[in-house]
Parts: C-alpha cells; sequence; structure tokens
C-alpha cells in the first residue's frame, strides 16, 4: 500500500502502466468530505488551486489531478506515448478514486468535473464509491449541435486535429496556441466522438446502462458565453445522466455581477459566489 498523499506533495500513482501525479489539499479540521477533481481536457491541475483552498478552507478535502499525458503525469515526449480519453476515465480517475477510498476516511465522496471530466465519471468501474456529482460547462462535442457558423469551425477543428495528430504522432496543441499538447490516443478519441452523434456513447462498452444506473445527485451548470460548452450540448449530457437528481443552472454572467464567465471562468476567484453555492449543496447531500 503506498503512503498517505502529504500535503503540498505531488504523489506518483500507477495507471495502467503511467504514472499520474495527485495533490491533496487537507483541511486543518477533521473532513466528513472528499472531493476529487477532473480538469478540462488539456488543462492542468493547478488551474483548479483557487477553488481547491476554497473548499479546503471550508472543510473539505480536495483532491486534483493531472490525467495521463497532461501536466505532471505527462513525459518529455509525447509521441509514442500511449493513453487515450477513454483511459483517463477508465483508467485514471478509477486510480485516483481507489486511492482515495483506501486511505482516507470520509461520509461522502463528490467528483467536480470541468468538460470532459464530467463526461468520464460513469467510465469508472469504481464510480459505485461515489455519492455526488459536480459538472461544470460538460458537453456533447458532436458539431452539428452548434449553430452556424461555430458549427462548420467545430468540424473544421476536429478534422484539423485528426491531421495532425496523425501527421506529428501527438496533437501540437501548445504550438497552436489551442488546449495544449494531447497524447495521439487522447486527441484520436477526442476527433472521432466530435464527429459522431452520439458523441462517446457510441464508443463506450454498455455506455447506457453505465450512466442510467447512476442515481447520485448531479449539479450541472453551464454559461450563456460559453462557446465550448453551450446549453444545448450540456443539456445533451444531462439527459445520459437519466436516473440522476438533476439541479442544472444556466448562467448569465452578470447574475453574479462579472463580465464574462465562458469555459474556464468558473474557477477563477471572481466566480466565488458559485462556489459558495457548491458548497451548500454537495453538504445537503
Amino acid at each position: 500500500m503506498q503512503n498517505p498523499i502529504q500535503q503540498n506533495e505531488y504523489i506518483p500513482l500507477g495507471s495502467n502502466g503511467n504514472t499520474i501525479y495527485a495533490k491533496v489539499y487537507e483541511p486543518t479540521i477533521p473532513s466528513h468530505i472528499s472531493l476529487i477533481l477532473s480538469s478540462a481536457t488539456g488543462a492542468k491541475q493547478g488551474y483548479f488551486r483557487h477553488f481547491a483552498h476554497f473548499m479546503q478552507t471550508n472543510g473539505i478535502r480536495v483532491v486534483t489531478y493531472d490525467y495521463s499525458g497532461i501536466g505532471r503525469s505527462a513525459p518529455k515526449n509525447l509521441k509514442g506515448f500511449q493513453t487515450t480519453m477513454k483511459d483517463w476515465g477508465v483508467h485514471d480517475l478509477t486510480t485516483v478514486i481507489d486511492y482515495v477510498s483506501a486511505h482516507f476516511e470520509y461520509e461522502k465522496l463528490i467528483l467536480v468535473g470541468q468538460s470532459v471530466g464530467g463526461q468520464i465519471p460513469p467510465f469508472s468501474p469504481s464510480i459505485h464509491k461515489v455519492d455526488g456529482l459536480v459538472n461544470v460547462a460538460s458537453q456533447s462535442g458532436y458539431w452539428k449541435m452548434w449553430h452556424f457558423p461555430l458549427n462548420l469551425l467545430l468540424r473544421l477543428n476536429w478534422f484539423g486535429m485528426l491531421v495532425l495528430t496523425k501527421l506529428f504522432g501527438y496533437f501540437p496543441g501548445k504550438t497552436l496556441g489551442a488546449v495544449g499538447d494531447l497524447p495521439k490516443g487522447v486527441a484520436l478519441d477526442w476527433a472521432k466522438w466530435g464527429t459522431t452523434p452520439e458523441y462517446f456513447m457510441s464508443y463506450l462498452e454498455n455506455a447506457k446502462h453505465k450512466f442510467t444506473s447512476l442515481k447520485i445527485p448531479l449539479l450541472a451548470y453551464s454559461f450563456s458565453d460559453d462557446r465550448t460548452a453551450p446549453k444545448q450540448c450540456v443539456e445533451w449530457l444531462n439527459r445520459q445522466y437519466a436516473n440522476c437528481r438533476l439541479t442544472h443552472r444556466h448562467i448569465q454572467p452578470k447574475e453574479i455581477g462579472v463580465k464574462q464567465i465562458g469555459h474556464f471562468g468558473f474557477f477563477r476567484p471572481k466566480c466565488k459566489i458559485l462556489w459558495k453555492e457548491v458548497l451548500e449543496e454537495i453538504l445537503s447531500w
């Protein structure tokens, strides 16, 4: 058994032959809730430190991690590195859930996922250990669900991702100023899903059962100025979680006194009013 995660320490965890790195934010008072935060595609766990600190100071243990091939969990050269977007749910998330459940005492385990982080929870064989979900801008990426002309731009994006990934052996997002570099298998999964009407549901075995078997609370957020996860795409994902107790909050920035939120603004301190809402909700579950 590995040693428990220590404060301010990145801990390596084995996941399907790769190593992923996690970090714990341990509250000073005993916590009865543990929260795992799963990032958007290409996002590093450090981006969520402000949200994690907020939850930590309010008595919630938070564990962040980098998916295989991302941030601290990436090799120096992604070419030839083996992982997929599906693996992020089946293996990486499972590794973290199992680690937290084995090494910490708590009454409830909550998953907070941004974008793809809210898509992959049912992929995990350990999802039965989870007591609630918070999805932030989590959606379908199928290009036809966007309105013109964004739908055509997204279709071009998926095509370009396929071509560049096959050419370079990984997706050179850092060079393009988009999402960061991605492992080949991740980029190919993403582009394949984005050109399929049922998105990942067509590529996950027993997908419908995996989603509908969940009967836990789900708090989902979408934002009126988020071009990456428009409301109709978030609603599609909500429908896959058919038997969860859904609360969907569609937020306009002016409601909380900010100019913009977009796809990533929720985790910036300016949106702390929404963090308080999340805290109150999960404490009530």
